[in-house]
């Protein structure tokens, strides 16, 4: 399956994106990667899925209707 998740470099989505992966799906991930949280820590945890080539990495906010468009457009989720 082709699947978007969101937050992918936060606990939750990171985790969700990681299974995902390991279960074959394609996943976009998309995160804007505010200042919320350390991004050091954000960043260790994107690096543990960006280099699988199924993962396309997308760091937009979901606000910005126009680049959430394209995603779709370019990924078809």
């Amino acid at each position: 399956m082709r699947l978007l998740v969101t937050g992918t470099a936060g606990f939750i989505g990171n985790a969700l994106a990681r299974r995902l992966l390991e279960r074959g799906d394609e996943v976009a991930g998309v995160d804007n990667l505010s200042g919320f949280y350390d991004k050091n820590l954000k960043e260790a945890r994107l690096e543990q899925i960006k280099s699988n080539p199924a993962f396309l990495e997308s760091r937009v906010s979901l606000a910005c209707a126009e680049k959430v468009t394209a995603l779709f457009a370019e990924f078809k989720p």
